[in-house]
Parts: C-alpha cells; structure tokens; sequence
C-alpha cells in the first residue's frame, strides 16, 4: 500500500513527466508514450474525482 502522499500525487506526476517528456525529447515513440502518460494522469484525476462524489452523495443521503 502506498502512503496517501504518494497516492495522491501519482497522476500529477503522471502528467508533468508526460508534459515535460513530450516537450524536451523529439521523438515520435516519446511523444506518443507522453500522450499515453497525460491520458492516464487525466483519468486517474478524473475517476479519482467522480469516485469522491459518489461517496460524498451516498454519506448524505444516509444522514452521516
């Protein structure tokens, strides 16, 4: 199990290397791997997001 720290800094860093990688390295099989590595990042935030909401719904509606 990783330390919640990690946990939520993981699709960040998902993103800044796919951002960083895709600007200073011109090469097509980077640029698509850095694609590849934002996609990630950006859904993993996004579940992440959704996933939360539905908690925070589910909790009220029961009253906690």
């Amino acid at each position: 199990m990783l330390p919640k720290m990690i946990y939520e800094f993981l699709p960040f860093l998902y993103l800044s290397v796919g951002v960083s990688g895709g600007v200073v390295i011109n090469s097509t099989i980077v640029f698509i791997a850095s694609v590849l590595l934002m996609a990630t990042g950006i859904l993993v935030i996004t579940m992440r997001i959704t996933h939360r909401r539905e908690i925070r719904r589910v909790r009220q509606s029961y009253g906690h």
